[in-house]
């Protein structure tokens, strides 16, 4: 049964990530490939985010904090992407995206539930299994195990912003932008691994207790 459920996690980690990340770039690429200029392939990245955020709002017919999150992130994106006209600034945006984004992580573990525990929750609920994660996450160290995954993304996110914006500004416009994306998938494709692997041992770790 837990198996079944790490595996279940996994499936919806991996799955939304692929949708809230993946898109946009395959959309800048794509776009690339079509002949767009640098600039605007990643408006057009932009815009595709911010079109997944409001069909996920919209399906699930709620505002929650990682929601609004993503819809204001969509929204200062979406405004610094018509002010500037100019595809080093796009870049910058999406830098400074994950630098508050990192921000949000590492403050949330200061001020009460850790952000990485809100994102948790959102996918728990959209594969049904929002009672299991609720009960796994007020078990004993669930809190400090989710506090100890949001300060790790936070980390992991400033650190990519920081080398993100002195590649957007000291390396050609078409290669930073190139790299921009590379990085923001590399830094995700690592994470994800992490994340289920810490997960995967905290759940055994409570298996293990209840059990004995």
């Amino acid at each position: 049964m837990q198996r079944a459920v790490g595996a279940s996690a996994a499936r919806t980690l991996i799955g939304t990530l692929a949708l809230d990340v993946g898109m946009p770039v395959a959309a800048y690429f794509v776009a690339g490939l079509a002949g767009a200029s640098t600039y605007q392939a990643l408006l057009i990245g932009t815009v595709v985010a911010g079109l997944r955020v409001l069909w996920v709002v919209a399906r699930q017919r709620r505002i929650e904090p990682f929601a609004l999150f993503l819809l204001l992130m969509f929204g200062v994106s979406l405004v610094l992407a018509f002010v500037g006209g100019d595809a080093r600034l796009l870049l910058a945006k999406d830098a400074a995206t994950s630098l508050l984004a990192g921000l949000v992580m590492v403050g949330s573990c200061l001020v009460g539930k850790p952000f990485a525990c809100y994102a948790a929750e959102r996918m728990a609920r959209s594969s049904g299994r929002t009672e299991q994660f609720r009960a796994a996450a007020d078990a004993p160290g669930g809190q400090a195990h989710w506090h100890r995954v949001s300060l790790v993304w936070g980390i992991a996110l400033l650190v990519d912003a920081l080398v993100r914006v002195a590649a957007i500004y000291l390396l050609p416009v078409d290669l930073a932008a190139g790299l921009s994306q590379v990085l923001m998938v590399a830094v995700y494709v690592g994470l994800v691994p992490w994340t289920l692997l810490a997960t995967s041992s905290r759940r055994k770790s409570v298996a293990t207790a209840v059990g004995a």
